[in-house]
């Protein structure tokens, strides 16, 4: 690297540096003057209204690097070359025979190299911490509660609950639909089975992410083909697989494993891990040990009681509609078709977490998520109208572009020798707005998403080349 670059770099960091303080420290102290009077409403003294104060904006300053960010590069790059060319020092290179284009490639290169510094904001940053970076003003903790309004996962269920607790994950009354995802050739989806519990909690069921429910029963829905006697739930189980069908199985596959008959004294506990499916309720049970309550003179079983049992239903095509799992479950002599639940719990698997839930309060949810998770939520289709995350899907590979077709155009005003400084400037900044203005423009007046992303810079793009190329070296 030679001394004019290094000096041209040093001068363009300086600059850069100094415009994103600026800039950012602009945006907060606005922000603050519109919006004090939702902090003061808080109540807090001052030590802590303060506290409050910065640690809302030390989160937010993320997202003002990222949209201040390639206006902060342009200014600094312009104001590295007006100030080179008020000097004379622009007239100096020149008179040495270096082309301009010389004093100006150093300068993209690295303002190229601070607009990846955005991108890793937006991409790595920003998404781990965008729960609290939709939280309001007067909520910095992020304790206040708020409904959860249809969102789905991408097992094709869809969460309702008019309670959500952010502090502890919870959901007060939730609804759970349950729908088969493999019916969504046309765009449709149908519904399967139902969900209603007191309250939900996130968690995870033998490494698997999901949810359980608290106090729920288990609804199949009117349009499936065989509909259920009873609707099971966190105290009862129905099934027409009984303690004597338990003990049949545990036998059997006893015998099967040791190769021999099953002594009398093992017959007390058994081994009931074998899986006993029950058709008629499209149920498979599942326990730890089976202990058999056995008539002493016809030695038939005829209760019992399942340690650490687990119910778990599934449609007639096949797709898991959950588990009921408890600590134990006994056989209810009142009901003889039915287990008692003692510590009953309903766990369904989903992908859908607290964090994704109080991301969708805002919104600006979308410019929360990196690249990877727009994609998987296109793909998934979890969203009722994608074109909003299929644009800005498509902004995260324009943006940075836009960035420097935004420098091309204005830097050629910059280095013009014909016109005073403050005319150049001026044309710059008009030049540079129009651009500006355009990206919105395009992204917010219906355009289809391919286009409303591109069309400023298949636009504007070869002007910058144009532009740069009619400059005089």
């Amino acid at each position: 690297m030679k001394t004019l670059d290094r000096y041209v770099i040093r001068s363009f960091l300086g600059a850069a540096l100094l415009w994103l303080v600026v800039l950012m420290a602009l945006r907060i102290v606005v922000d603050l003057f519109v919006n004090m009077d939702e902090f003061a409403k808080l109540g807090l003294p001052l030590g802590e209204l303060m506290h409050h104060i910065a640690r809302y904006y030390s989160y937010q300053s993320l997202v003002y690097f990222m949209e201040l960010g390639g206006i902060g590069i342009v200014a600094a790059a312009a104001f590295t070359l007006a100030r080179m060319n008020h000097s004379n020092e622009l007239t100096a290179i020149l008179a040495s025979g270096v082309s301009l284009h010389r004093v100006v490639w150093p300068l993209v290169l690295f303002a190229v190299l601070l607009g990846a510094m955005i991108v890793a904001d937006q991409e790595l940053i920003i998404p781990r911490v965008g729960d609290k970076l939709v939280r309001t003003r007067d909520d910095v903790p992020g304790t206040r509660e708020f409904k959860v309004p249809l969102v789905s996962d991408a097992h094709g269920a869809v969460f309702w609950s008019p309670t959500f607790r952010p502090e502890t994950g919870e959901m007060n009354m939730p609804m759970l639909h349950i729908r088969d995802v493999r019916e969504s050739a046309e765009g449709t989806f149908r519904a399967l089975a139902a969900v209603a519990a007191h309250h939900a909690r996130p968690g995870t069921l033998d490494g698997k992410a999901g949810w359980f429910f608290y106090d729920a029963v288990l609804m199949r829905t009117l349009n499936t083909q065989k509909a259920w006697e009873n609707m099971p739930d966190t105290e009862r189980v129905y099934t027409y697989v009984g303690p004597a069908d338990i003990f049949k199985a545990a036998k059997r596959d006893y015998e099967q494993r040791e190769g021999k008959p099953m002594p009398m004294e093992v017959q007390a506990i058994l081994d009931a891990r074998a899986r006993i499916q029950d058709p008629q309720y499209d149920l498979t049970i599942e326990a730890d040990r089976f202990k058999p309550l056995v008539n002493d003179k016809t030695r038939d079983v005829y209760g019992g009681t399942l340690i650490h049992p687990r119910f778990t239903f599934t449609s007639l095509e096949g797709v898991v509609l959950g588990t009921f799992f408890a600590d134990q479950a006994v056989w209810d002599p009142q009901t003889p078709t039915a287990w008692k639940l003692q510590g009953g719990t309903f766990f369904r698997e989903s992908d859908l977490d607290s964090r994704y839930l109080v991301l969708r309060q805002s919104g600006r949810w979308l410019n929360l998520m990196s690249t990877q998770q727009l994609s998987e939520l296109i793909q998934l289709k979890r969203l009722p109208d994608p074109r909003p995350a299929v644009l800005t899907l498509h902004t995260r590979f324009t943006d940075p572009i836009n960035n420097l077709v935004m420098l091309l155009l204005g830097l050629p005003f910059i280095l013009s020798r014909e016109r005073g400084i403050k005319t150049s400037a001026a044309r710059c900044l008009l030049v540079v707005s129009v651009f500006y203005v355009s990206i919105y423009v395009c992204r917010y007046v219906g355009l289809p998403p391919e286009w409303a992303a591109w069309l400023p810079i298949l636009t504007f793009g070869p002007l910058a080349m144009v532009l740069m190329d009619s400059v005089k070296t």
